[in-house]
């Protein structure tokens, strides 16, 4: 074949393949993980640490943005903004997948619109009272809540968010009402904690983690399957008579839904390959976080698993956000 037709031959196969041609040139600037809370936290933390590595590996910067709002929205629908072409993501938890059944609302599809890139980790959520409460148990709070309707307060990082929802299903499970205190974030809700305000929070384990490592806030139950090798010493819900109570705060990042294949595919393979790094699940471990990973697929259909889960405790607590 002359070599004027071996290019033909070539050019058609190649657009045969329409999502062949992206990835060979993606990225072609720099990555955004935009986050949907507040610099400083978690979000940032792992963000970060995982950009960090996922730079080295693809030539580009790979950058942060915050935009905290709305309980994820602000951030969300600035992805639908931009060009669906891989170069921006956005880093979710929870409330991406609770949003359809907490407002009465929503500018987008939450299914249609956006696909799962990678499942990065999770965190258990963690209960505290003051360090010199009565409370020891969570039996103890439940006891508390039946017995002074309206008092046991207890804060937690946003409405909705895995935080508050783990204390809600635990509402379910003993007939307990408690009154939440939604803040902006994990540490307000610390610090209201610990100046009396509220009698408990709730929160992801790094949020809390300083504070009980200080003596100044004690745990009295965590969601995690097993006890944790951060904290040895406080005992899981499960322990305490609540199987069903097994949650997580997770986090991972979505695309819109119609990212090339190919370019989906080269992201998740490399986020993957950093979550892999020994250091990079050292430094996470010591923040009491799991690695997860895993395909696109498998992440979609989480999310997914997760809508239909908490929508039930959504609507039997009567749950909702203006």
């Amino acid at each position: 074949m002359q070599p004027c037709l071996i290019a033909a031959a070539l050019a058609a196969a190649a657009l045969a393949l329409p999502g062949l041609a992206p990835a060979q040139g993606f990225p072609s600037k720099p990555v955004t993980i935009v986050l949907s809370y507040a610099a400083g936290g978690p979000t940032d933390f792992l963000a970060r640490t995982l950009g960090e590595k996922v730079s080295a590996r693809i030539g580009q910067p790979v950058l942060v943005d915050p935009k905290p709002g709305a309980n994820e929205r602000v951030a969300t629908e600035y992805l639908l903004r931009q060009p669906a072409d891989g170069h921006t993501t956005v880093l979710v938890a929870l409330p991406h997948a609770t949003n359809p059944a907490v407002f009465a609302s929503l500018p987008y599809d939450t299914v249609k619109e956006f696909i799962g890139l990678i499942h990065m980790v999770n965190i258990p959520v963690i209960l505290t009272v003051k360090a010199d409460s009565p409370i020891r148990t969570f039996a103890d709070f439940a006891a508390f809540a039946k017995a002074k309707p309206g008092e046991a307060m207890f804060g937690s990082p946003g409405a909705a968010t895995s935080s508050h929802l783990t204390v809600e299903l635990l509402g379910t499970l003993t007939g307990a009402a408690f009154t939440h205190i939604p803040y902006k974030g994990d540490a307000p809700a610390m610090t209201e904690l610990m100046g009396g305000r509220i009698v408990a929070s709730v929160n992801s384990l790094p949020g809390a983690l300083g504070q009980i490592r200080g003596g100044r806030v004690r745990s009295i139950g965590i969601s995690s399957a097993q006890r944790v090798p951060v904290l040895p010493e406080v005992p899981t819900f499960a322990e305490q008579g609540f199987p069903d109570a097994i949650t997580a705060t997770w986090f991972g990042l979505i695309v819109r839904a119609s990212t090339p294949k190919d370019v989906v595919a080269k992201l998740n393979t490399e986020f993957n390959a950093a979550l892999a790094m020994p250091d990079v699940r050292e430094k996470l471990g010591d923040r009491g976080m799991t690695p997860v990973g895993g395909s696109p697929e498998t992440y979609t259909a989480f999310i997914r698993a997760e809508t239909e889960r908490w929508s039930k405790v959504v609507k039997a607590r009567g749950i909702k956000i203006e």
